[in-house]
This record gives C-alpha cells, structure tokens and sequence, in this order.
C-alpha cells in the first residue's frame, strides 16, 4: 500500500516552526543592527570628544542612514547638529547645524531630543539674524567710509580751486598795478609835455 497523506495539521505545524524561525532570524537581524547603530553612536561620541570632527560626523552619518527615519536617527541627527556647530571644529557650519536641529524638530517632534533641538534652533537663527545684522552694518559702515572718502577729496579739489583762483586773482591784481603805474608813468609824462609846451609858448 502507499504512504499515508501528511494531514492538514502536519503543514500547520510545519509552517509555524518556519514563521517561529523567520521570525527570530528577523529579530536577531534587528537586535544586531541596532547593537552596530548603538556602537556607532558611542564611537561618534568617542571621536566628537577627541575633537575628530569628520569621523564623528561620519559614524553619525552612518547611524542616520542605517536607522531609516526611524530612532536612533533622531540622537545621530542631534549629534550632527552639534559636530557642525562645535566652535573648535575648523569646518564649523551653523547653516547645517541649524539645518540638522531644525529636521529633528519636524521629523521626529515627540523625540526627548526634541526640545532641546528646538532651543538650539532658536539660538542659532538668532545668530544667523545678528551676522546679517553686522554684515548690514558693515556695508552702512563702508558706504560712509567710501562717501566721507569722496567728500574729503571733492573738499581737496575745491581747495586746490581756490587756491587757483587766488593766484588768478593775485596775478590780475598784480596786472592791474602794474597798468596802473604805466598809467601814472603815461600822466606824469603829459604834464611834462604839457609844461615844457608852455614854457616855450612864453
């Protein structure tokens, strides 16, 4: 006779034992992935505090991605945020840090970083506000630097004018003294004429 059927009851059990096993290679996946996300964090938080900048951002780069918007991406974004706006870091970047606290805010509001991510974005755009502030004070500043500069040589130009035309003025007035003894010279010599006419009309 032939081999008996496997019953409906044998499948079930068999495909219980592979979703059981599915399962726990999933979770187990899922439990090594978020191990590496927290060794990453510390290693992140490790190099931030030696002071090596980009391989912090990178290590929390890496955690951002790998988290797939879902936490810890809201801790590595924080964490970005500060890399960016430390004041010892030489590629120091307020925009992207500001950039980094502002998508924690809206990405994931109900994250404990959250808040805190809220007052560095106030902090930070108030900066950003005082920086154009001082860059339009500076334009101001220079605009009256470059105007005082042009109305200090428009005042040497009229200085040199007038004192051109004091020597214009002084060269006449020399040119109209000198006339002027030509002129007496000219009477002075007619009333001679005139009196050596007379004295010969005697």
């Amino acid at each position: 006779m032939g081999r008996k059927r496997a019953g409906p009851g044998k499948y079930f059990y068999f495909c219980l034992a592979l979703l059981i096993f599915l399962t726990g290679c999933s979770l187990l996946q899922e439990s090594n992935r978020r191990r590496e996300m927290r060794d990453s964090l510390a290693t992140g938080n490790q190099l931030l505090v030696r002071g090596d900048f980009d391989g912090s951002l990178r290590a929390f780069q890496s955690v951002a991605a790998a988290a797939q918007e879902k936490p810890p991406a809201d801790v590595a974004l924080y964490r970005m945020g500060l890399v960016h706006a430390h004041p010892q870091n030489p590629r120091r970047d307020l925009h992207k840090a500001l950039g980094a606290f502002s998508q924690l805010v809206s990405a994931y509001p109900a994250s404990p970083w959250a808040e805190t991510a809220k007052i560095w974005v106030g902090v930070l755009e108030e900066a950003e506000n005082s920086k154009r502030d001082i860059e339009k004070s500076r334009e101001a500043i220079e605009k009256s630097r470059q105007e005082v500069e042009q109305n200090r040589q428009a005042m040497e130009k009229s200085k040199r004018e007038i004192e051109r035309s004091r020597l214009e003025l002084e060269k006449i007035q020399q040119e109209i003294e000198k006339t002027k003894q030509v002129i007496e010279k000219s009477k002075q010599v007619d009333i001679e004429i005139d009196q050596k006419r007379r004295e010969r009309g005697r």
